[in-house]
């Protein structure tokens, strides 16, 4: 063995030792240390955490074997994995409830939450990453944040404000009348982002998750005639039947969405933060040209309350392998991605910090300054803490296409909630 493969080895020993004795769950018997562990991510994962892959085996001496799960099936592919006892060391993860929970995290999950970085994220685990009282993933990446993509030029030349509530979303349907540019671009093909607007207007009646949390227990219903997701619906509803969405937006796309603010023929979309390269790319590749051009504000029903979810991204759990020396070395990993490599993750990625003690970026442009200040006060969304959400863009889709009423739409969601929070065991259920 070459001296500096003794070093790294040494290095790794003496960490594992410290991580193993302050650690639950981290006791691997004999204090060995896997010299390889395997790690199942995302086939669109970002370079800087393919960086702090590399980094972590220079600085420890432990290989990675990366395998790479494809972005447009991650989630089923990694549950059908999963379902036949295939297990990773490390599993880089959606973080929010229902797919953490499809998992069953208290029976295959290592318990990161005496891990220093916990105590160092705020609240962010409070609804986040964590089942039953415990922490069993480490999200090291900003969150996606939900809210309005819109063309400055646009609103100005119709001598309106950036939205802050629905009222307002309204209110510029109202000034775009009759005119070629459409208010709101929808994708009803892409599905998924049929959720968003519903989602976004539950949020200030949901602060602290005091609505979901009712929902979840089964102290609410979905269906209840005074609720407020029977109000986001009927909301989502009128804005189509006012004519506020594209003509288009049963075959709309969310591609067609974003090029369609930056060129301005359509006003605004509702989508995510995390669209930002895409973005850029319909910009021309101009990230200056693109801040000029669109900017970025939360809504829900009364307030400018931001939306957003961690996502899965540079997000981290270790499995239980039945393997005591595999299991140490995941944790050194985590210990390693939330400490000594997280500063230079920082860096690679331009990122903001969600562990305290670490710079902000610079150098940032104000479309992308929005996002962190999107993130001030934004809640969690519902739909990621509630079980039986996962069929929600499609029961959407009907609404936005007319197959089924607000209120039709909500009875299915309730029954699909109902079913999933009994098959989890959930409390009230």
């Amino acid at each position: 063995m070459k001296l500096k493969s003794i070093v790294a080895a040494a290095a790794a020993a003496a960490i594992a030792a410290s991580l193993v004795a302050c650690s639950p769950g981290g006791d691997s018997g004999d204090g060995e240390v896997a010299s390889s562990i395997t790690i199942w991510h995302n086939s669109a994962t970002k370079p800087a955490v393919l960086n702090l892959f590399k980094n972590f085996t220079a600085d420890t001496g432990i290989e990675i074997e990366l395998v790479a799960i494809p972005a447009d099936a991650f989630q089923s592919t990694v549950n059908t994995k999963w379902g036949t006892g295939d297990r990773p060391d490390i599993l880089e993860y959606h973080p929010d409830f229902q797919p953490m929970l499809a998992l069953n995290p208290a029976e295959t999950m290592q318990d990161l939450s005496d891990m220093p970085f916990v105590a160092k994220s705020g609240n962010l685990y409070a609804n986040s990453g964590s089942y039953d009282g415990k922490v069993y993933a480490a999200i090291t990446g900003f969150p996606s944040i939900f809210a309005i993509f819109y063309n400055k030029a646009v609103l100005q030349d119709a001598g309106v404000e950036p939205p802050q509530n629905f009222d307002d979303l309204f209110s510029i349907c109202d000034a775009l009348s009759g005119s070629d540019v459409a208010t709101i671009y929808e994708s009803g093909a892409s599905g998924w982002p049929t959720q968003l607007l519903a989602s976004q207007y539950i949020v200030d009646q949901d602060i602290d998750s005091e609505y979901g949390n009712k929902i979840a227990t089964n102290q609410a219903k979905l269906t209840d005639p005074d609720g407020p997701f029977l109000a986001a619906l009927h909301a989502y509803t009128d804005l189509r039947d006012q004519g506020c969405f594209n003509k288009d937006f049963s075959t709309g796309t969310f591609e067609n969405a974003l090029a369609s603010v930056v060129e301005g023929t359509s006003a605004m979309t509702a989508l995510h933060s995390d669209v930002y390269a895409q973005l850029v790319a319909a910009a021309g590749d101009d990230e200056q040209l693109l801040s000029d051009t669109v900017g970025f504000v939360t809504v829900s029903s009364e307030s400018p309350t931001g939306l957003y979810i961690p996502g899965p991204l540079g997000t981290f759990y270790a499995p239980k392998t039945g393997d005591p020396a595999k299991e140490a070395a995941a944790r050194m990993f985590i210990e390693y991605a939330t400490g000594a490599g997280y500063e230079q993750f920082l860096k690679d990625s331009n990122g903001v910090p969600m562990i305290e003690g670490y710079p902000q970026p610079t150098g940032r442009t104000e479309l992308q300054e929005s996002f962190e200040t999107a993130f001030d006060g934004a809640q969690t969304a519902l739909l990621s803490r509630v079980p039986g959400f996962g069929s929600f863009s499609v029961e959407m889709g009907k609404l936005l296409n007319g197959q089924q009423t607000p209120e039709e739409t909500a009875a299915n969601m309730q029954i699909a909630v109902e079913q999933a929070s009994k098959a989890a065991g959930q409390p009230g259920w």
